[in-house]
């Protein structure tokens, strides 16, 4: 049900920003215009929970939370038939929360 293509929509303290990741077989791959998405996934109860390496690849490019260079997100959201939604939190910080939609765009 969750592998495939997903398009995913983020808000947080510095805006709003967009990009695509994968989920296949317990991994979670993706990106946007200044960040590679690394990370694996489990889902029980249909909650998503993914623990993710953002990683920037083009430096002077913004992210939604103000920060520079890489970080680790931990993600926990409900997941529907195309889509999912909750929120994402630095690793350590769970205070510093991203909401966080994605869209299933293709399967597997």
């Amino acid at each position: 049900m969750i592998e495939g293509l997903w398009a995913v929509q983020y808000v947080g303290l510095e805006g709003n920003g967009g990009g695509v990741v994968v989920f296949v077989n317990g991994r979670v791959l993706g990106g946007d215009t200044g960040y590679t998405y690394v990370g694996t996934y489990t889902i029980q109860n249909n909650t998503l929970r993914a623990r993710v390496k953002v990683s920037n690849f083009l430096p002077g490019i913004p992210n939604v939370l103000g920060l520079q260079g890489d970080f680790d997100l931990e993600i926990n959201a409900s997941v529907g038939d195309n889509l999912i939604q909750g929120a994402m939190a630095l690793v350590g910080r769970p205070g510093a929360g991203i909401a966080v939609r994605l869209m299933k765009r293709a399967s597997l």
